[in-house]
């Protein structure tokens, strides 16, 4: 998940190389989820020049767009990337793809207005996992300050994890998956933070003022060639997200003593996916700038 935070600086991910190392993995996973779709369909690639891209973290999603992009359009992309830390950036704050423009990063948190120079400047402002660090209410700000950032006839498209339906197909349910999906839960909740996020902001985008409003919901389910990595995604997932949960509940005194605790859980959960098969999902909604 790009970093983020509230005013509190509450953010329930770290920052090191191991959750750099995740990041990157996990963008693998998800585009594989949505069938290598970096741009959802129902956006005209032929009218975008300038992207911006929120909770940017370590850039792959700038990076990935520089690269894939259709060739006629790639060499002159204006890309920026955001986010409120810049622990993982590259060292020089800016990511350089070979025969393509350099791509800027710079340090603002989404909760306050981008600075003059980059209003009404993108074709497509694109904002990716910022669950870990937003409260209900922050859904609204955040997209208010991304919609300043279009051009008039410019597309939001926001994709969030929905971590309250990581499962299998097995019923009745695993306890430990219980456990972890619970604990994670009720640790955003004591923190004021708001799990619930992709049908969060499909109402945002609907009570936003925006058109040409589309949803999907990308599933594992039915994706035989993700049967043997779902279940890893989900035990870095969890691996990175249940520890410091623990500690926010007190079921743990520290995160090397939760991190324990976590092992047996995700030790139990690999253990039933080799008969079951684990279930992801990731929402994405898109909504067109229309003033």
């Amino acid at each position: 998940m790009g970093s983020h935070a509230s005013d509190e600086n509450i953010y329930l991910l770290g920052r090191d190389e191991a959750e750099t190392e995740r990041l990157n993995k996990q963008h693998r996973f998800l585009l594989a989820i949505s069938g290598d779709e970096l741009i959802h369909p129902s956006i005209p690639k032929e009218e975008i020049t300038a992207v911006a891209d929120i909770g940017t973290g370590t850039g792959i999603w700038l990076e990935d767009l520089a690269t894939k992009f259709p060739n006629s359009n790639s060499s002159s992309l204006d890309l920026h990337g955001f986010d409120i830390s810049s622990a993982q950036f590259p060292t020089a704050h800016e990511i350089i793809v070979p025969g393509k423009k350099r791509i800027p990063l710079s340090v603002h948190d989404a909760l306050q207005p981008y600075p003059s120079e980059h209003i009404g400047r993108y074709d497509l402002v694109h904002i990716r996992l910022l669950t870990a660090g937003l409260k209900q209410g922050d859904y609204t700000v955040v997209l208010k300050n991304a919609r300043e950032l279009l051009k008039p006839t410019g597309y939001i498209q926001w994709e969030e994890v929905d971590t309250t339906t990581f499962c299998t197909n097995v019923t009745p349910e695993l306890p430990a998956i219980t456990t972890m999906r619970n604990t994670v839960i009720d640790a955003m909740l004591k923190l004021g933070l708001w799990p619930f996020a992709p049908p969060t902001v499909y109402e945002e985008i609907v009570a936003g003022g925006f058109h040409n409003i589309h949803r999907e919901i990308y599933t594992t389910e039915g994706k035989e060639h993700l049967y043997a990595i779902a279940p890893k995604w989900v035990a870095g997932v969890m691996r990175a997200l249940v520890p410091p949960s623990m500690v926010v509940l007190g079921q743990a005194g520290s995160e090397e003593e939760a991190k324990g605790k976590v092992e047996v859980l995700i030790g139990e959960f690999e253990g039933h996916c080799k008969e079951a098969l684990a279930l992801a999902s990731f929402g994405v909604s898109v909504g067109q700038r229309c003033d």
